[in-house]
């Protein structure tokens, strides 16, 4: 017998629990994994009815993560061009496909995955610090990747039919940056990195507020997508509500009651946004997207009536309506959008240029967005500061002020209005120099419709907007209703079953929503998208409903397509899983998948570990219910730095230890189901401990010794 085998037999023993031929059957997996003594050591043990995942956990870390990692001495100081990034501690795919840095999307992920699998702080700290010094801009916004010649946080894309120009993770890696703190903080639980490290991120709050109406919706343009067009992303609504509810419980440890407030103030904006206006009642759920009803765009009912002047034909009038935002320098050779090409410009003017837009017919309108230029060539004195909008109908002027971040606009809001025009002059600008002041974009929105809402079915907003608590519990039931009713829709394709497309009816995209380069890959199966609807069914305590998506992602771990057995692709093709399937070839060894599930899927959602900023243990599994009579558990899960946890469930006593430094650890841990409303008892070395009892959850506090495991059961009174 294995030196593992005897310590894992030793451990069952101990906790009475007899599935001992299941237990080595998981040795054997693990010990036949490819993975070496020394790293094998490090990772998790799981103790699971299902021996699959614990094998495809452990060949997500020997074949990816592990693989993926970049040894600090590796890092140079050069880069081979605008989209490489030496420094990086991570690589996203294990070829190296992609040689950049990405704090939107990709961060995140790993991040979580390295802290959870093998508690490597080093690693993650360093992902935090570059990304800190390197890509977060001086405005607070952080760049969602690797191209250093972008003055800017955004990267346009364009629709397939060329209609629409966007800017996908525009607000991704500055809710993620707070998001990353966040985890960093919770599993470190070091009081000075938090005090060192949060002007950075209320920088990125900030950045992040800028973009955030009055009516609490942000402008995030698409939160984890790149391939179809959102712009009021319900998933970034969502998202960027929880990022503000972390830096709250931040700020509240750092003992800045006044900034926790202000961060809290923000995240019930953002609530009350979701609510009034992504919330569809008539359908049960929530809209995937809102768009504003610009009624200035030249495409819409505007047209230029005047303008003081104009630098030349390629800095027209025109361009301050043409519906694009000309921010961003395109990766791709594919956008229309890049810095100074959409934007007007007046000949030799600052202080008193003015544009003037006219309708077809008079509108009622009753908002503005304002967009100064936004060429990185220009000067300080080129950008408004202040101006007024004046109105046909003779109705008083409105000031307007524009923020001053790199992207800077002024967002305006007043008393509704019937105008055949309106005229903008600027009076004020941010600085000195410069004879071009202009607009890249004036939008009037309409005070009848200010929304235009888009959905395709249920999307993954629904499931966001569950996971993140936006929903309260009366809609969340109806989500779910929904949801349990059409969840066949969200993973199967073609005969082929995977986790989780992004949306109920992705076939009825539009040419004018997918992107120009790969158009369906984001409409299908993504780790992201799976980890929501993780989230949500742990929310709605749906064990086998998770096992069963658990049960897809393994099937596709073992399909010889994109890298081959034992590897996940970036994405998947509109469900084909082919070999030769263009997202399977082309990134075929790709981290999001085994990252989130790994991290996400295992650890958060199916064993339900994690850790408050007040270092408080959460133990809160959502597994199915047949595995309490088999019995579950884990041990050394990464949860807290210096520390180790272990836990086990069966149907009559969940039990667990810790093993750390010397000190009190408090755990929040829920009860298997079966306890119903039985009283419990709480032991610990044979005593009884005090615990506080709330429903289906136990509290504890356990005290331990130096290095030394200290045990806990808890056990049905009767």
């Amino acid at each position: 017998m294995s030196r593992l085998e005897k310590t894992l037999k030793a451990f069952l023993n101990n906790i009475g629990v007899v599935a001992i031929n299941l237990a080595l059957t998981i040795v054997a997996l693990i010990e036949a994994a490819s993975v070496g003594a020394e790293t094998a050591a490090k990772l998790p043990t799981l103790y699971l009815p299902d021996a699959k995942i614990a094998e495809v956990y452990r060949g997500n870390w020997a074949n990816t993560l592990a693989a993926c990692k970049v040894p600090a001495d590796a890092s140079q100081d050069a880069r081979a061009n605008q989209h490489t990034e030496p420094k990086r501690p991570w690589k996203v795919d294990v070829n190296g496909h992609y040689p950049g840095w990405y704090p939107g999307v990709d961060m995140k992920h790993q991040a979580a995955a390295y802290l959870a699998c093998e508690k490597n702080l080093p690693l993650v700290l360093r992902a935090w610090e570059l990304t800190k010094s390197t890509y977060q801009l001086a405005d607070g916004g952080v760049r969602p990747m690797t191209m250093y010649d972008n003055p800017h946080a955004v990267v346009p894309e364009t629709t397939i039919d060329g209609g629409v120009v966007y800017y996908p993770l525009l607000a991704t890696a500055s809710i993620d940056f707070l998001l990353l703190g966040d985890m960093i903080f919770r599993f470190s639980q070091d009081k000075n990195w938090l005090r060192e490290n949060l002007p950075a991120m209320r920088r990125a709050a900030a950045y992040i507020e800028s973009w955030i109406d009055d009516a609490g919706l942000l402008e995030s343009q698409p939160y984890d997508l790149d391939q179809a067009y959102r712009d009021i992303d319900g998933v970034a609504q969502a998202s960027a509500r929880w990022a503000f509810m972390r830096l709250a419980d931040l700020e509240n440890v750092a003992g800045e009651t006044e900034r926790r407030r202000e961060a809290e103030t923000v995240a019930a904006r953002l609530a009350k946004g979701a609510k009034d206006y992504f919330w569809d009642e008539n359908r049960g759920y929530y809209m995937e997207h809102l768009a504003y009803n610009n009624l200035a765009a030249a495409k819409r009912l505007g047209s230029i009536m005047a303008v003081s002047s104009q630098m030349d034909d390629a800095h027209s009038a025109a361009k301050a309506i043409d519906g694009v935002i000309g921010i961003g320098v395109d990766a791709f050779n594919v956008g229309v959008g890049a810095a100074g090409a959409h934007e007007w410009a007046a000949n030799n003017e600052t202080e008193g240029a003015w544009i003037q837009i006219g309708f077809t017919e008079p509108v009622s309108i009753g908002g503005a967005f304002l967009y100064n230029r936004t060429d990185p060539n220009i000067q300080p004195g080129e950008r408004f500061a202040e101006g007024y909008l004046e109105f046909s109908d003779g109705s008083p002027r409105v000031e307007v002020k524009f923020s001053g971040f790199a992207v800077s606009r002024a967002a305006v809001s007043f008393a509704p209005r019937k105008a055949a025009w309106v005229k903008f002059t600027g009076t004020k600008m941010q600085g000195a120099n410069g004879a071009h002041a202009g607009l890249a974009e004036l939008q009037l929105i309409s005070s009848e419709a200010p929304y235009l809402k888009y959905t395709h079915g249920m999307t993954d907003a629904n499931f966001a907007m569950l996971a993140f608590g936006v929903a309260d519990s009366g809609k969340a039931n109806r989500v779910w209703d929904y949801f349990k009713t059409h969840e066949s829709a969200f993973y199967e394709v073609n005969g082929i079953y995977a986790p989780t497309w992004i949306a109920e009816k992705a076939e009825t995209y539009s040419v004018a929503e997918l992107n120009k380069r790969a158009p369906y890959k984001d409409c299908v199966a993504m780790a992201r998208t799976w980890r929501y609807d993780a989230m949500m069914r742990h929310r709605m305590r749906d064990g086998d409903g998770l096992y069963k998506t658990i049960a897809y992602a393994n099937a596709l771990y073992d399909r010889p397509s994109g890298g081959g057995a034992g590897w996940f692709a970036e994405r998947y093709g509109l469900g084909r899983f082919q070999p030769g399937d263009e997202a399977q070839a082309t990134i075929p060894k790709y981290a999001e998948y085994p990252a989130v599930y790994n991290s996400a899927i295992v650890q958060q959602t199916l064993l339900g570990l994690d850790v408050d900023v007040w270092g408080t243990i959460l133990i809160d599994p959502c597994a199915p219910l047949d595995w309490y009579e088999k019995g579950f558990g884990q041990e050394g899960c990464g949860v807290m730095k210096d520390m180790n946890l272990g836990h086990f469930y069966k149907t009559d006593r969940a039990e667990g230890w810790i093993e750390g430094q010397a000190e009190s650890y408090k755990i929040r841990l829920r009860l298997p189901p079966q306890f119903g409303n039985v009283p419990c008892t709480v032991v610990s070395g044979n005593r009884p401990i005090a615990h506080e009892r709330m429903k289906d959850m136990v509290v504890l506090t356990l005290l331990t010794a130096p290095n030394k495991r200290t045990a806990f059961m808890i056990k049905r009174a009767d």
